[in-house]
């Protein structure tokens, strides 16, 4: 799909920053089990830049994860996962913004209120956004298909060029990530167009009610929610992680203006892919946009280049086994006898 030497350029250039994702998804799997997916699926968003949503029950630690990733990489303090809150105020980081939705929602819960004293006093119709969501760099939308569709509407604006639309002026905005989360996925037609922006989706579920999966559930929650490691723990915070993976992508878009790292049409992996294509659309899966499909390529070159620094490699190469990345996190709905047949496949199995 991309040609050997690129990849080993690109792979060299940055091995600090894929083994710093690496150990991170190490210390977030030793904090939270039975979530491997999950951090996977994180360190990929992380490295890519796009948008995640976990689907899963109630009580399945999807925001706990979150924080605890945004405090190892230096957007959220300690305080953020002290379950007793202390006895100071807490000082909100216009780095991160967190927002739980509901039907109810008003688009200045999540971009600011007019200030008042200014459009009294000065005559200046002006937001009051100190901390609200276009400042922040990492942002967490749980529920996020509860919310109304001018939040919505204004979502898909933020999410594809990471702007923001207010009274006619536009806006860039620093996101760099946009973690969320929900229940279940959107079923009405009118959320799709959302739901589709939402390139990583990573389901979760409640353990297996086994004693040894229960024991080590409870053992490490237990941890996690009354000894809550700091951003220090075990080594040093990973503060410039999320640098190093901008500088990650903006070596991706060099390499391909220059022409270095372009796609290898005559690639043999295009017959695997169009075989997952194929079944994924047939059993109603997935209808994997053309948008979709554009963005998972970067993904699967992401996940190539994760897969050799977990392995301490140095020659990495784009093997059918990243394809199921599309498997693992880009479907539309569930099927576990069809994934699994289908990366029978992908493993020649």
């Amino acid at each position: 799909m991309f040609d050997a030497d690129k990849l080993a350029i690109l792979y060299k250039d940055h091995r600090s920053t894929l083994d710093a994702l690496v150990e991170l998804e190490k210390r977030l799997n030793q904090r939270f089990y039975g979530m491997e997916r999950a951090v996977e699926c994180m360190a990929l968003a992380a490295l890519t830049g796009e948008a995640m949503v976990m689907i899963g029950p109630p009580g399945t630690a999807k925001s706990r994860l979150v924080r605890s990733f945004c405090n190892l990489v230096g957007v959220l303090d300690d305080a953020a996962l002290n379950p007793s809150g202390g006895t100071t105020t807490e000082v909100k980081d216009e780095k991160y913004f967190e927002y739980l939705l509901t039907q109810f929602t008003e688009p200045s819960e999540l971009f600011g209120y007019f200030d008042l004293a200014k459009l009294f006093g000065e005559h200046k119709m002006e937001k009051a956004d100190a901390g609200m969501m276009q400042k922040a760099e990492v942002v967490f939308l749980d529920e996020v298909f509860n919310a109304s569709s001018a939040i919505l509407n204004s979502l898909l604006t933020f999410m594809n060029e990471r702007k923001f639309h207010d009274r006619g002026m536009v806006h860039h905005t620093p996101m760099r990530l946009l973690f969320s989360a929900t229940n279940q996925p959107p079923r009405e037609e009118g959320l799709g167009a959302v739901y589709d922006r939402f390139l990583l989706r990573c389901r979760l579920d409640n353990v297996v009610p086994k004693p040894e999966s229960l024991a080590a559930l409870v053992s490490a929650a237990w941890q996690e929610t009354h000894d809550a490691p700091k951003s220090t723990f075990g080594g040093q915070p990973f503060t410039n992680l999320l640098d190093g993976c901008d500088s990650y992508r903006n070596k991706v878009d060099a390499l391909t203006h220059s022409g270095a790292l372009k796609i290898q049409q005559d690639s043999p992996l295009f017959n695997r892919l169009a075989d997952i294509v194929a079944e994924l659309r047939r059993k109603e899966l997935s209808q994997m946009s053309n948008r979709r499909l554009v963005k998972f390529s970067g993904v699967i070159l992401a996940s190539s280049l994760m897969r050799t620094a977990r392995e301490t490699g140095d020659a990495p190469r784009i093997e059918p086994v990243d394809l199921a990345v599309i498997l693992h996190f880009g479907l539309d709905a569930e099927d576990s006898g069809t994934v699994t047949k289908l990366l029978a496949h992908l493993l020649g199995q």
